[in-house]
Parts: C-alpha cells; structure tokens; sequence
C-alpha cells in the first residue's frame, strides 16, 4: 500500500443508527486518499453467522487482535509499533455489527492493490424491527462489492434465495 495507508482497524462506513443508514465521514475521507486500485469484497448473510470472522481470516488475522509492527504512512502511527485489531467478534448469541464496517488491507496476492472489506450487518436478527433496514443493507453491499460473499450456515436453497 504505497499510496495508501494501512488501516490499524476497521471502521464504520455506513452507520445504522434507529433504523436510519448514514455515511460515515472519517471512512469517506479515507477512501479518497487512497490512490492505487481497489478490490472491495463484501460478506453478507444472516445474523451470528460467522461473517466478522471470515472477513478477519481474508484480511490475514488469526484472532481478533494480532500485535504487528506496521510502519504506517499515518502522521499518527507513522514508524510505530500498533495493535491491529479485527472485526468485532461477538461471544453472546447477539448479533455485534451494525451497518456496514470497513478494512483497508494490502492486498495478499496483487502489489500495488489495496483490499477494501466490507463486514455488514446480519440480516434476519428479529430484534431490528424492520426488515426494509435488512434489503438496504444487503443492496448496499452488493453496489460497493467488485466481490460479494454470501455467508450461510449450510446449503443455499430456495428459501435462501427467495429471503435475498
């Protein structure tokens, strides 16, 4: 990531607050300084799923919190040693994203490439309320994504693609 900056952790990009989806200004501003091509993977699937982890393991984390030493082309990281941490990972039968949260990540196998992830919010979790919120989310994703991930527990059937 020559041009770019390595992001120590993910941030919000859409914000999912009461029902109502915003940008986030921070993940704006730090796309436009990103001056090389990316790739944008999007995980999209039903709550408690095991997305936040599968988008950890594709960013190249073991667990949720990895100490590295990164030289970071940051003002505030620049030459440090930093704690680069995944995403959220929940223990509880809760779901933990909300929205839709961004890592920017050296891409493993194109130099010159940044690996932008996307980790939305899990669809189906009865306790939004809406199920608008849900179609939202999950067309977002597709609009960002040069690649979409459909995480599901088991085989996708009818009943899967007809919820999509």
């Amino acid at each position: 990531m020559s041009n770019a900056r390595l992001m120590p952790s993910p941030i919000c990009l859409v914000e999912n607050v009461n029902g109502s989806l915003s940008i986030c200004k921070d993940a704006i501003e730090f796309l436009s300084r990103i001056n090389e091509p990316v790739v944008v993977v999007s995980v999209v699937g039903l709550y408690r799923t095991g997305k936040s982890y599968l988008m950890n393991r594709l960013a190249g984390q073991q667990h949720a919190k990895l100490k590295c030493a990164y030289k970071l082309h940051h003002a505030d990281y620049n030459n440090k040693n930093v704690i680069v941490s995944g995403f959220a990972l929940g223990n509880t039968i809760e779901s933990k994203t909300k929205g839709i949260w961004m890592w920017c990540v050296p891409h493993p196998y194109k130099e010159g490439h940044t690996l932008v992830l996307l980790d939305t919010e899990g669809l189906g979790d009865v306790d939004k309320g809406d199920s608008k919120n849900d179609s939202w989310i999950f067309c977002l994703a597709v609009l960002l994504s040069s690649t979409l991930v459909y995480n599901s527990r088991g085989t996708i059937d009818n009943n899967a693609l007809e919820n999509l």
